[in-house]
């Protein structure tokens, strides 16, 4: 079966979303009927949220997430992906109109930068 962007099933990934910066560790799998299924934990919001996707909405996460890396190493895990701080200063911060946060290409290069 081909997987796309994922190796193969049983492959943990991880993915940021290009909207909000919001990091997410995917795991593929194939689900009852031999379609891919996508098993998501978020990792850098204030609560963990559990998504998945089959059928069109892997084409859909696809569209709206951009790959990261498959295994990272421990200080890029804790420095950038599980980063809650990183991820508020983005949401909450932005600079603009004085404010002493990240732009979004500054948050978009450390996920990118440090791998």
């Amino acid at each position: 079966m081909d997987f796309g962007k994922f190796i193969d099933a049983d492959t943990t990934t991880y993915w940021v979303n290009k909207k909000t910066g919001t990091t997410h560790m995917v795991f593929a799998d194939v689900d009852w009927s031999g379609n891919l299924k996508l098993s998501t934990t978020t990792l850098n919001l204030r609560y963990e949220r559990d998504y998945f996707f089959r059928k069109d909405a892997v084409d859909r996460f696809l569209k709206n997430y951009e790959f990261v890396c498959e295994n990272p190493n421990v200080v890029f895990w804790s420095k950038v992906l599980a980063n809650k701080q990183l991820k508020s200063e983005l949401s909450w911060g932005l600079k603009t109109k004085g404010r002493l946060g990240i732009t979004k290409e500054e948050f978009f290069n450390k996920v990118k930068g440090e791998v």
